[in-house]
This record gives C-alpha cells, structure tokens and sequence, in this order.
C-alpha cells in the first residue's frame, strides 16, 4: 500500500509546470530614440526625460564653474549625443546612448569665441562648431579643417543651433540673422534658402526639422515671441504659437518627435512645452527641476 501511495504521489507531482527562473529586465540603452534632453543654462546640466516627457535623470553636469553648456546634437555616425562647451578648453564632447559615458571629440587651440552650437553633416560626416562670428570645421575624427578664404566661415554669425540635413546640407538659427540652410562644400558657403526673423522679434535660438522634411524655429523679442513652422526651403510660413506669451515667454531649444510632437523650452518660465503638430499644448515638461532651459535634442531613431 505504502509502494503504491508512493507511485501516485510521483506520477502527480511530475505534472506540475516547473517554475520559471526569474531574470532581471533591463534596457538595452541608456538613451532611448524620442527621449527628450535639455540643457540648462544656469545649472550646467543635461536633463534626459522619456518620450512622454517624465523625468529620468540628470544625464550630465559640468564640473568647472567656469564653464558653460551650448547646444545639443546628434552624431548619425557614432550615435551619440554631441554637446558644445564654452569652457578651458572650448569643445565638443560625445555622450554614449549605451551607457552615458564621455568622451572628449573636438577640440583645438585654434577653438575659441563663445561655443554655441554643433553639429554632424551627413554627407562629409564633418562637425560644424558655432562660435559666435564665425563657424569652426572638423572631420568626424575631431580634427579642425580650415581652407584659405572660406573656413572658418563668416557665413552666419551669431549661430544659436545648427542642424544637419537629409540631403548633406545645414541648417544654421541665429540670434541676430534669423535662419539660413548651406550646401555641404568647403568652398565659401553660399546660402541656398534663407527667412528673417518676423516683425517685432529679434532672432532665434532653436530650430529643428519634422520627420516630413519641415523646420520649425523659436523666434524671440522683447514683447513678441512666435513658434513658426516653414517648409523645408524655409517658405510658407505658419505660426503654431502666435505670440501667446502666457505659455510662451522665451523661446528657445527646439526637437521633434517621431509622431511629430513638438517641444520648445522657455528659458524664463523654466519649463518646456510639448504641442502637437498644430501647436496645441499637451504637456507642460520639467517644471520645478530645470532652471534657465536652453538647449533641446530629442534622440532619433536609431539602432544600438
């Protein structure tokens, strides 16, 4: 009996499902495509938030008091974020996607002025380096090119953000000249299509492309401040925030996700909007953590 009680007991446990070993989940990057990261002006700091625009971390601080962030970009080579530091000395850095670490990518003795914006040409795969009058040349190596009469080049001065094309050519926003796109030539640059600021605003600190080819800019002025929509040859003008500086006080970095959201940081409000493609808002990104917003990447797509 004892024999048989024991053969049932076998045969009914060895039909119970054998449990799962429990393994931990986990990313397979630290920076994520849509993720959105701002820069701070005051705080010297990188902000990484999630597509959705929940904070995730402080992604990078600048240990040097001294030292000031610029613009944030992409490296369609590298995948990696690009930032540029006004600092000792002026360069570009490049933050891993994988794992956040950096590592020091251009910089030179001849880099000097006030580092603004940066950015990777897809046809060349060169880095353009804004620093106030003129704009500094490198090769994806992080070696600076200069070619007698035409780089560095005077072609825009003032350069806030510079945007890599599709096609190979940049898109340049500035402060003082509104926006201008360039071919991809070390010649002197001629530009190809260009906008001046609108009526009643000064210049600009931030413009992006959408995924359909169009390029939105943050423009800003003393009482006048719009978030305008263009064409991909800078024409067909359309404001989506027209001038409504209950929400809108200080334009400046701007990104755009994948499903065409756009976001625009308010240096003054200490928030970055979120609005749709039509310009109606949808969330209001980093109030009460950010100070003096400025620069804004949102990651594009791209495999590890």
């Amino acid at each position: 009996m004892r024999l048989l009680t024991l053969i049932v007991l076998t045969f009914l446990t060895s039909c119970l499902p054998i449990p799962e070993k429990s393994e931990a989940t986990f990313s397979s990057v630290y920076i994520g495509t849509d993720d959105i990261l701002i820069a701070s002006a005051i705080t010297d700091s990188i902000y990484q938030f999630n597509a959705n625009g929940d904070f995730v971390r402080v992604l990078y601080r600048l240990d040097l008091v001294a030292e000031t962030l610029g613009a944030l970009s992409w490296s369609p080579v590298t995948n990696e974020v690009l930032v540029a530091i006004d600092g000792t000395p002026d360069r570009v850095i490049a933050i891993s996607t994988i794992d956040g670490r950096t590592r020091d990518l251009a910089k030179d003795a001849g880099l000097t002025g006030t580092i603004r914006a940066v950015t990777q040409l897809t046809t060349s795969r060169d880095i353009l380096v804004s620093e106030g009058a003129t704009i500094e040349r490198f090769n994806e190596y992080g070696q600076r090119l200069t070619y007698a009469g035409a780089w560095p080049s005077s072609a825009i001065a003032n350069s806030q953000t510079l945007v890599a094309l599709d096609d190979g050519s940049w898109l340049s926003c500035s402060s003082s000249v509104g926006a201008k796109i360039f071919p991809d030539v070390i010649t002197v640059p001629a530009a190809s299509a260009t906008v001046s600021a609108p009526a009643s605003t000064t210049g600009s600190y931030g413009c992006a492309v959408t995924p359909s080819g169009e390029i939105i800019i943050s423009w800003f002025g003393t009482t006048t401040d719009y978030l305008s929509k263009y064409s991909s040859t800078l024409t067909n003008q359309t404001h989506l925030i027209n001038n409504n500086q209950g929400i809108l006080l200080d334009p400046r970095g701007v990104g755009v996700q994948q499903n065409g959201d756009i976001i625009v940081a308010d240096y003054t409000k200490d928030y970055a909007l979120k609005v749709d493609s039509a310009g109606n808002l949808k969330k209001i990104i980093g109030q009460g953590i950010m100070d003096a917003p400025y620069a804004v990447l949102v990651v594009p797509p791209f495999t590890p």
